[in-house]
């Protein structure tokens, strides 16, 4: 009988105090259950990197500033997207009266007018997406005024738009739109803008943007930045020794691993010589350029992976083992699919 399932419902419920330690980093099947359950498993590992205490740092001052037209670049596969969602949950425990809305520019496009208010209304999670322009624009409007009410005495909104270098003018026309009308409701709505810096859409000619739009959206611009320094990764693996799963359990996600060698000491955070000098080496072009978020994560998710079964007191990671991760890592982001090759 599959009792775990029903054991991790409860738990996350009534809360993981009540379940003994023991049976959360011993060889148990609830453990096991657990495992690919872990954030850092199901590539949920939102731990605040170095580069996203930057980004929330301008993000944060420009909302407090009223500054309109946030417009941030990055590299492709460093972690943009998730910097940009750690930003917002950090805004919400801090600012819990400013409402944050993420959206993500489609690289297909919206075809009408109609389907830009109706993707930006999704993005505010509303259930109702039929109508035309004036009652999706006008419901939107309210969505908003509504859920910043509910916060208490909110009057200022952040409208987040991930992979914003897809975005067309018409989205840009309504965005502008709305924020014209949320200002006679007497709501600030800021924007930030997330894109990658593979083109500067400030430059884009084709197709011909509104240079006012531009202007208006993306006037202050900063570059996210990749890891250069051995102190970034040891930030990021200082947080997965003190990062708790599950929640309230008092488990760290590198005891939740390795709980016999954690007991004896053993730490990731010291591992960051390793991962740096063997970040330096297999990473291509290490001299020319830096290495990805994507592919440090996908290192460490891997070692974790393969190294769990081999815990034990006296365990420890060498540089062969992180030499083979970051391999992996390198690989499996150079990877595309059989399908995307044939065009």
């Amino acid at each position: 009988m599959m009792v775990e399932p029903l054991v991790i419902e409860q738990a996350t419920i009534a809360g993981w105090q009540g379940v003994s330690k023991s049976v959360l980093v011993g060889d148990t099947p609830l453990r096991r259950e657990l495992f690919f359950e872990h954030p850092a498993m199901r590539y949920q590992t939102q731990v605040v990197t170095p580069m996203a205490k930057e980004m929330y740092r301008n993000f944060k001052a420009a909302i407090l500033l009223g500054e309109q037209g946030l417009y941030i670049s990055g590299e492709r596969k460093d972690g943009r997207s998730c910097a940009l969602r750690i930003c917002m949950k950090l805004l919400e425990s801090e600012y819990p009266q400013i409402g944050a809305y993420y959206h993500c520019a489609s690289a297909s496009g919206v075809p009408n007018q109609k389907a830009a208010w109706q993707a930006m209304l999704s993005s505010t999670e509303h259930a109702f997406l039929s109508g035309d322009v004036i009652p999706l624009r006008e419901r939107l409007v309210t969505k908003i005024v509504d859920d910043l009410r509910r916060r208490g005495t909110g009057y200022t909104a952040i409208w987040c738009v991930d992979n914003a270098q897809e975005i067309q003018e018409r989205e840009l026309e309504a965005l502008f739109d709305l924020q014209d009308r949320l200002w006679a409701r007497g709501v600030v709505l800021l924007t930030a803008m997330v894109a990658d810096n593979q083109r500067d859409i400030r430059t884009f000619e084709a197709p011909p943007y509104d240079r006012s739009l531009l202007r208006h959206f993306f006037c202050k611009h900063f570059g996210l930045r990749g890891v250069t320094t051995a102190h970034d990764i040891e930030v990021i693996l200082e947080a997965f020794d003190a990062s708790e799963f599950p929640e309230g359990s008092d488990v760290r996600w590198t005891e939740f691993f390795f709980p016999q060698a954690y007991a004896n000491g053993f730490r990731l955070a010291e591992q960051t010589l390793h991962v740096f000098e063997t970040l330096s080496q297999c990473f291509p072009n290490a001299g020319q350029s830096k290495p990805t978020l994507g592919v440090i994560f996908n290192a460490i998710r891997w070692t974790l992976l393969r190294s769990a079964q081999l815990d034990a007191p006296e365990f420890n990671l060498q540089p062969e083992d992180w030499k083979r991760a970051v391999q992996y890592a390198v690989l499996r982001g150079n990877y595309t699919p059989p399908r995307l090759l044939m065009k």
